[in-house]
C-alpha cells in the first residue's frame, strides 16, 4: 500500500503548534501521499490531549473524572481524520510481539511498526528515533 503512516508525535506536536510537524504534514499532503494511522495513534493522541487539558495525572483521571471540552475534542478528531485508519488484527499483534523482542520497541511502537509491515507501508512520519532501527521503514522528515 502506497502512503505514509503518521505517528502520534506528529499529531501531538501539531496540536502544540509545532511548525516542523505542521510543515511535514502539509508537505506530505501536497506531495499527494495517502496518510495512515491506527487506533494506537488515535488513543495516544487523545490521551495526551486529555492529560494536557485537564492537568490530571493518570490515576487521577479515573478517580476524579474529567470533562473533555467538546471544541478541543472536535479539533483533535478533525486533525486525526486527515489520516485513514488501518485496523489491527491478530497477525499484527503477533508481529508486534516479535518487534518488542527483536527491536526492543515499546508495545505501542511495536504495534505501529507491525501495522506498517502488515499493510505494506514503507514510510513513517515521526520524530521518534526508535523507528529508524526498523529495516523496512523509512523515517520521513522535513
Amino acid at each position: 500500500m502506497n502512503g505514509v503512516f503518521i505517528d502520534s508525535n506528529i499529531f501531538v506536536l501539531i496540536l502544540e503548534k509545532n511548525l516542523s510537524a505542521k510543515n511535514l504534514l502539509l508537505k506530505l499532503i501536497r506531495d499527494g501521499n495517502i496518510l495512515f494511522k491506527n487506533s494506537i495513534v488515535f488513543s495516544e493522541v487523545l490521551y495526551t490531549v486529555i492529560r494536557a487539558t485537564t492537568g490530571l495525572k493518570p490515576f487521577e483521571l479515573k478517580r476524579k473524572g474529567f470533562k473533555m471540552d467538546s471544541e478541543i475534542l472536535n479539533k483533535v478528531i478533525e486533525l486525526l481524520d486527515i489520516a485513514r485508519t488501518l485496523e489491527l488484527n491478530e497477525k499484527i499483534e503477533i508481529m508486534a510481539t516479535e518487534f518488542v523482542e527483536k527491536h526492543s520497541l515499546l508495545p505501542n511502537d511495536a504495534l505501529i511498526a507491525a501495522t506498517c509491515k502488515y499493510y505494506g507501508i514503507s514510510k513513517i512520519a515521526t520524530f521518534d528515533e526508535d523507528f529508524e532501527k526498523i529495516d523496512f521503514l523509512k523515517v520521513v522528515k522535513v
